[in-house]
């Protein structure tokens, strides 16, 4: 397995399992997304299905997978400047777990990020 498609892997995963939490914290009440849980999970199916996808990509190294993994990177990020920056609560994501995940998944995300670009460029 290639070193990209590792950090991929631990990327996404490190997203998913954001995800699932981000669910149990009502993270739709925290953003003030419309919809409640509904609106919440249907979001969430065509980003799902582009990490998928990103896999099958980024393991034959294609064009588009490349730029998936740029895309996934910054999707890792993104848990780390919403929840320890933006809107930063006591009370939500403050399991040491939650550190755990949000913690690695800024690191994975950006070992992704720098991988794909380097073989984009």
């Amino acid at each position: 397995m290639k070193l990209l498609t590792t950090f991929y892997i631990l990327n996404a995963t490190l997203l998913l399992l954001h995800e699932i939490e981000s669910a149990y914290e009502k993270e739709w009440e925290i953003l003030k997304i419309p919809g409640r849980i509904t609106f919440f999970l249907i979001l969430h199916i065509p980003i799902i299905l582009l990490i998928f996808y990103g896999l099958l990509e980024i393991e034959k190294q294609s064009t588009i997978g490349l730029w998936l993994g740029v895309i996934t990177g910054i999707g890792g990020m993104i848990p780390f400047f919403v929840h320890k920056i933006l809107v930063k609560r006591k009370e939500n994501f403050n399991l040491p777990i939650s550190s755990i995940i949000i913690y690695s998944n800024i690191i994975t995300g950006i070992v992704t990020i720098i991988l794909s670009a380097r073989l984009i460029a």
